[in-house]
């Protein structure tokens, strides 16, 4: 650093920055600094309370000049060696605190340059695979097997198990199989005893419930399900396959190795396709009581802070809709590494709805090693397909028909008429009912839902209606009207009907006719449940006559009435049919020209 008596000359010397002269006198000195603009403001302070600062800590006087070289200007500071150096430090340091914004140039290192891997300009799924499979080989294995067979199952030979089935009309197979060794199904059970007797606290569930013996499908479902296989049920509504996959679920979720209270999220996921159903599936599940297991529901419609907050408490079971579990999925509310018991119920519905991506990404959040239930009235391509994506080696446990047939145990009546008939009909029948009858009414459309609500309440008749377009609130004081007989009628929308468990059901109402023939099994199936008997009742128009010939197919099927009336649509609809398919068959009439009149 050196010393100059010029204290006008400007010079730029070493690299700090700064240039130093010296006055005619022998005690005072001038530094010159030349200090960035952006600092500057930092220097001053408000007021130039930051100069005065400096100088009273000093000795030094400091001034900053209006001489600028580019982006710096100059800051003059008068004093004593002492004063002078000591404010250059000061200086100095408010400077370079503000380094990160002048960041020094970085040492240049000259390397040996590598050959870098091309990149890939291409979704590598092998890649993929592999990290998704070290991703859950992270989390502790699952435990799936529990099954002990009872010592009256194990006696059981091929034939008497196969006259058991047949007897109950069950039909099992596992139609997915690719090894050339086919393992052996369970046997079915015929008592709540054969099932559980290593449970004890399930059987004393089963006994407050009253419950007096398994339904077909749960005789098969629970041996299957409780041996840790895959499982397809397919049975009509109402024949119990919500029970078979809950017991099962309660034992695989106490007999995991790692305890409940060091478990991150729910071991159980339900997936149902709507907010009723999702709903009724958690009241089935706290119904049966077993070891303090504990359930939750999320659904749409309603606040997800409170659903979110319910689960951040601890559940064992989640019960959810596809769209609010792909929510919780998206914005990581819900921790899904230790669900290992996956239930899809009513999938047909949810493929009819649309819910199939949603689905699909529900199942590729989870754990491939999961046990995996699908639970369907019907059995389609679609659902075929996704069970052969989705599931392992699945046992198909059919109750039933995989054929379009309706129950048996429903007494099946068609009223056919003119639409302008209904409506007189309609009414008439319901002031005929009794008074403990229970009557769902299924309309085909939310307006005409409301217009026979209103029309109900006109006439004084105890009745509640529910659709999609309706509250949540009120779609649930709905169900509960009808649950506890505030109300005997409920009118609903057909979406809405298939999915609602309502347990009682004396008669079922078409006031509209369904689009398809596979919903119209679907509709009268909510009535002559678990052991009863019920009747459904179908109007019938010509507007319907596409359906009249299906109709009568299982009508014939299951021995009931088949009106003359339906017969005879039936015949007009294809020998219409018949002779618009010949017209189309003959040579279109070659349309003459003006040449062609004239002859040229």
């Amino acid at each position: 650093m050196s010393y100059n008596r010029n204290e006008n000359k400007r010079g730029k010397g070493n690299n700090t920055g700064y240039n130093s002269s010296r006055k005619n006198c022998s005690d005072k000195f001038t530094k010159l600094l030349w200090i960035e603009n952006r600092f500057i403001g930092k220097i001053i302070g408000k007021g130039g309370a930051n100069i005065k600062q400096l100088e009273l800590e000093t000795g030094a006087r400091v001034q900053v000049t209006n001489q600028c070289d580019g982006n710096k200007s100059l800051i003059k500071v008068i004093g004593s060696i002492e004063a002078t150096n000591k404010a250059h430090k000061i200086l100095e340091k408010i400077q370079y605190q503000a380094a990160p914004l002048i960041p020094k140039p970085a040492p240049v290192i000259i390397e040996t340059p590598q050959k870098s891997p091309p990149k890939k300009d291409y979704f590598d799924l092998d890649e993929c695979l592999k990290s998704k499979e070290e991703y859950w080989a992270r989390p502790p294995e699952i435990k799936k097997t529990f099954y002990e067979e009872h010592p009256d199952v194990s006696a059981l030979t091929k034939k008497s198990a196969a006259q058991i089935r047949n007897k109950n009309n069950i039909v099992v197979d596992r139609i997915m199989t690719i090894d050339y060794i086919v393992k052996p199904i369970a046997k079915p059970v015929l008592t709540f005893e054969q099932a559980f007797y290593n449970y004890p606290d399930i059987l004393i569930a089963l006994k407050k419930a009253k419950l007096e013996k398994p339904t077909p499908i749960q005789c098969q479902a629970w041996p299957i399900l409780l041996s840790g296989e895959d499982m397809i049920g397919i049975a009509q509504t109402g024949s119990g396959k919500r029970l078979a996959f809950v017991l099962p679920a309660f034992i695989h979720i106490d007999g995991q190795t790692t305890p409940k209270e060091e478990r991150r999220g729910p071991a159980v996921l339900i997936v149902a396709p709507t907010r009723e159903l999702v709903i009724e599936i958690n009241k089935e599940v706290k119904k049966y009581e077993y070891r303090g297991i504990t359930s939750c529901c999320v659904y749409g419609g309603v606040d997800r802070k409170k659903q979110v907050a319910a689960l951040q408490k601890g559940v064992d079971i989640i019960i959810a809709t596809p769209g609010r579990m792909n929510d919780l999925m998206k914005l990581g509310d819900l921790d899904m590494k230790n669900i290992s018991y996956l239930v899809l119920d009513e999938v047909d519905r949810m493929l009819d709805m649309g819910f199939e991506p949603q689905i699909k990404r529900v199942l590729y959040g989870i754990r491939p090693t999961r046990q995996t239930v699908i639970t369907s009235a019907t059995w389609t391509a679609a659902l075929r397909r996704l069970a052969d994506s989705y599931t392992k080696d699945p046992v198909q446990v059919c109750v039933g028909s995989l054929d379009l047939t309706a129950t048996h145990s429903v007494k099946q009546t068609c009223i056919v008429c003119n639409e302008s008939e209904k409506e007189e009909i309609f009414f008439d029948l319901l002031h005929d009912m009794a008074p403990n009858d229970k009557v769902m009414v299924i309309c085909g459309s939310k307006g005409k839902t409301d217009y026979i609500s209103v029309e109900c309440i006109m006439r004084r008749l105890p009745s509640v209606s529910i659709h999609r377009g309706k509250e949540q609130k009120e779609r649930e004081q709905a169900i509960n009207d009808i649950m506890d007989g505030t109300a005997s009628i409920l009118i609903a929308t057909d979406v809405v009907s298939r999915v609602l468990d309502i347990g009682d059901v004396t008669h079922v109402i078409n006031y509209d006719f369904p689009n398809n023939m596979a919903e119209y099994v679907h509709r009268i199936g909510r009535t002559g449940r678990t052991g009863k008997t019920g009747e459904s009742i179908s109007f019938f128009t010509k507007e319907d006559w596409a359906h009249a010939s299906e109709l009568i197919e299982i009508l014939e099927e299951a021995n009931q009435e088949v009106p003359k009336g339906l017969c005879e649509l039936a015949e007009r609809y294809d020998k219409r049919n018949k002779q618009k398919n010949e017209d189309d068959e003959l040579p279109k009439r070659k349309q003459l020209t003006l040449a062609d009149l004239c002859g040229w």
